[in-house]
């Protein structure tokens, strides 16, 4: 018999299994790549981002997350060869003087990677993608981007944490670790500004079997889709307020969303909340070192019914600049 702890674990991986196939994020604002490649790039220098997450705590075998990436501008072919990345990109506007005074960033290509590691109980997936994107100039303020990521994953499944009536029972063969190693496509768009951003991009374009044994066929992964919209307003020249909002949609599940209220003091140190539907509430903060170094923490509380056995979820975020 499985233990009750897997139980869990495989109830809500086998409903994602048809539906929500990918993590969590509650601070995705501090790091868009994750959900979309066209973010590839779009600041000057080179962009290191970490953050791992735990989510629903007091739950066994509950998800937990953590995730790399890297990316910087590159200039190559053409005009572009007579620039140094460091030219290219776009630097946040620290106050609203600094906004009047923003520019849009040269057209320019940009390259990049992502590293994810999602464990849930006895499920593992590792993946890795080469991402790019290419950002063309709108106008003197905005830019328009477009990306792609390329990689792999690859899907673990520890048997042996797996306890059956009949021993050796040939779903998952005869023990230890199963892998299954998968292609990984993404895509998107993204339009963005000295104020706003509107993105949308797609997961898991390739719809991959995710069934351990070939006689087994029913697994199988979903196409995510992601629609990001934000706005800067300022309240004085070193105060302002960024409402923003993440539409997903991943058949069969209902629509989800996030809505999210950013307060922030030049960009440096911010405080802020959320909603996630049927989900969670989630309050956030975090600051920055000389503009270079960023730290920010996001705690969740749990809505939906597995509050009565989880204390929430975690997320941490690191960024560097370079």
């Amino acid at each position: 018999m499985i233990r009750i702890g897997f139980i869990i674990g495989l109830l809500l991986w086998c409903t994602t299994t048809q539906a929500q196939q990918r993590p969590h994020y509650s601070q995705y604002l501090q790091n868009m790549s994750v959900l979309n490649p066209a973010v590839t790039g779009l600041n000057k220098g080179m962009d290191l981002r970490l953050g791992v997450r735990s989510q629903w705590q007091g739950l066994k075998d509950a998800p937990k997350t953590g995730y790399v990436t890297f990316s910087t501008p590159i200039s190559f072919g053409g005009d572009m060869a007579n620039y140094r990345s460091s030219d290219l990109g776009v630097s946040e506007p620290v106050t609203k003087d600094d906004m009047y005074d923003y520019t849009a960033s040269m057209p320019h290509h940009a390259f990049g990677v992502l590293f994810l590691n999602d464990k849930t109980g006895p499920l593992n997936r590792v993946t890795g993608n080469l991402t790019y994107a290419y950002h063309l100039a709108v106008g003197e303020r905005a830019n328009l981007s477009i990306g792609v990521g390329l990689g792999a994953s690859r899907l673990g499944l520890n048997s042996s944490a797996l306890l059956f009536e009949e021993e050796g029972d040939p779903t998952v063969g005869g023990g230890g670790e199963i892998n299954k190693y998968l292609p990984d496509l993404n895509a998107g768009i993204y339009f963005y500004g000295p104020t706003f951003y509107v993105g949308a991009s797609m997961q898991q374009i390739i719809k991959n079997s995710v069934a351990f044994d070939g006689n087994f066929n029913v697994g199988k992964e979903v196409a995510h889709y992601f629609v990001t919209v934000g706005n800067q307003f300022w309240i004085n020249n070193n105060f302002s307020v960024t409402p923003s909002v993440m539409l997903k949609v991943v058949n069969p599940l209902p629509k989800a969303f996030d809505l999210n209220l950013k307060f922030s003091y030049n960009n440096k140190l911010w405080i802020g909340g959320g909603y996630r539907k049927d989900d969670a509430f989630f309050g956030t903060f975090g600051f920055s070192v000389a503009n270079i170094v960023v730290l920010g923490y996001t705690y969740d509380y749990t809505t939906s019914n597995l509050n009565t056995v989880s204390t929430g979820s975690h997320e941490l975020t690191l960024r560097v600049l370079l």
